[in-house]
């Protein structure tokens, strides 16, 4: 596919103490944005404030590397950018993969949230990565138990549950899910989606199983068809939950977990700790911090769905 680059100046007065000004060429700091689909105006936005809000006026280039979900691009981008900038930001677990094979040794941020960085190899502790590798991670187990206890107070004869997933990305969100349900005395499906054009069928395949309620994975790809993906779930009759509030907000059943786009600003502030002189070994690697709670009314009453008033009671956002 065709690459998508695009390059934003941050300029300014300088705030950086004139020690960090004097190591500095007159040429500005550059940060690497590796990204499995099409970033965007609105997350370059948020990356861009996460910076600023670290850097100040000091200038910094974002030289960004789309691969419009042509995972096999990333490897090639992540080569070019290790000989151009100062930091990678790898946002998801195949740019991340891609950005530790093309080097070792320049800072990469990571904003993962499908893989255990300690598990991959990634980060020797998250206190203490011990590596190139810091940034911001998820904990899959938690929000797949959490996911489950949802549905089943939803709809209380769950048997069996979809996991909708990126082929491409880190699995241990999915594996969580499993053994969660597997815990709790409930079948799985795995409906792995290699590109959009096969949603339609993986829900076609959850209704021929039989099953009472679909999980949508993490995936940079899936929140941008967030909507076809809502869609889907009541054009079929089946619940979904998603990670993130786009989903419910679109006409997904439920979605709870963090705000990516917000993580985008923080992971745009890790970057920039990064070039005031952190040091990725050294850096602690970060959670996210806060999880939003939607549901979708009209979605469950389209599904026939009652939802339970301790559920109602705990949302962020009841959705009408």
């Amino acid at each position: 596919m065709k690459r998508r680059t695009f390059i934003s100046l941050l300029g300014g007065a300088s705030l950086w103490p004139l020690t960090a000004r004097a190591q500095q060429s007159s040429a500005p700091r550059k940060v690497g944005v590796l990204f499995p689909g099409l970033l965007g105006p609105d997350r370059e936005r948020l990356i861009t404030e996460g910076l600023v809000r670290e850097l100040g006026g000091e200038k910094v280039v974002l030289v960004v590397r789309s691969a419009e979900g042509n995972g096999q691009l990333l490897g090639k981008y992540a080569a070019e950018l290790v000989m151009d900038v100062d930091v990678i930001l790898a946002v998801a677990s195949d740019s991340l993969v891609a950005a530790r094979q093309a080097s070792k040794t320049i800072p990469i941020v990571a904003l993962d949230l499908e893989s255990d960085p300690v598990a991959n190899g990634a980060a020797q502790s998250l206190n203490r990565p011990g590596g190139n590798v810091t940034g911001i991670f998820f904990d899959a187990p938690e929000i797949a138990g959490k996911w489950i206890q949802i549905i089943r107070e939803m709809v209380p004869k769950t048997r069996t549950v979809a996991l909708l997933y990126d082929t491409h990305l880190d699995q241990t969100q999915l594996k969580s899910g499993e053994e969660t349900a597997r815990k709790l005395g409930i079948g799985t499906l795995r409906l792995g989606v290699d590109q959009p054009s096969e949603f339609r069928s993986a829900f076609q395949r959850a209704v021929d199983a039989k099953v009472d309620a679909v999980l949508v994975h993490s995936s940079p790809i899936f929140v941008d068809q967030a909507a076809a993906i809502a869609g889907l779930g009541r054009e079929f009759r089946l619940p979904t939950i998603g990670l993130f509030p786009i989903y419910a907000k679109v006409g997904g059943l439920v979605s709870y977990g963090p705000n990516n786009f917000e993580l985008f600003k923080q992971a745009g502030g890790v970057a920039g700790k990064i070039l005031r002189g952190a040091k990725s070994a050294e850096f602690p690697i970060q959670r996210p911090t806060h999880v939003s709670f939607l549901i979708n009314l009209s979605t469950a009453k389209l599904l026939q769905l009652t939802v339970p008033a301790s559920l109602s009671a705990l949302a962020d956002e009841v959705i009408e």
